[in-house]
């Protein structure tokens, strides 16, 4: 399973956010992507930096969705990409006024943990995801955070 996270939308406020962690999204990338069985090939997860994209405040969108096909297709004229199956997608939504409040370098953990607390949904969706080991991958988070040198408090 290919693991993407994505900090990609934000704003004046946020910007900052997403340039620190963005470092550390790809560390975990590369220490994730691996076989956990079942249908799920991609994950993505997204973190959202834009408040007033996120819907009601304390819940995503959108906080766990499972497609068996991606379009590439593009609708701006930009060239179209492959299409993409069996992609999970996971959204976080931070509290902006812990962000706001915090220096960077403290939201990185914040941040993780939010991760974290989000991922056990994929315990709840296993049926839906026909064998995804999620206790194997949520471990694996674990200890790849604990790797780079944030333990998750739980």
């Amino acid at each position: 399973m290919e693991v993407k996270f994505h900090a990609n939308m934000y704003d004046s406020k946020t910007q900052h956010i997403a340039n620190t962690i963005q470092p550390v999204f790809e560390k975990l990338e590369l220490k994730l992507s691996a076989e956990y069985g079942g249908d799920i090939e991609h994950l993505w997860i997204d973190l959202e930096l834009v408040e007033r994209d996120t819907g009601t405040m304390g819940k995503p969108t959108f906080p766990f969705r499972f497609q068996k096909r991606v379009s590439g297709r593009s609708q701006f004229g930009l060239p179209s990409m492959p299409d993409i199956y069996n992609v999970g997608h996971l959204s976080v939504k931070p509290d902006y006024r812990i962000l706001e409040s915090n220096p960077p370098e403290k939201n990185i953990p914040y941040i993780l943990a939010l991760i974290y607390n989000e991922l056990l949904i994929l315990n709840e969706k296993k049926k839906k995801l026909n064998g995804f080991n999620s206790e194997l991958f949520i471990s694996n988070y674990l200890d790849s955070c604990s790797d780079l040198g944030y333990v998750i408090k739980f």
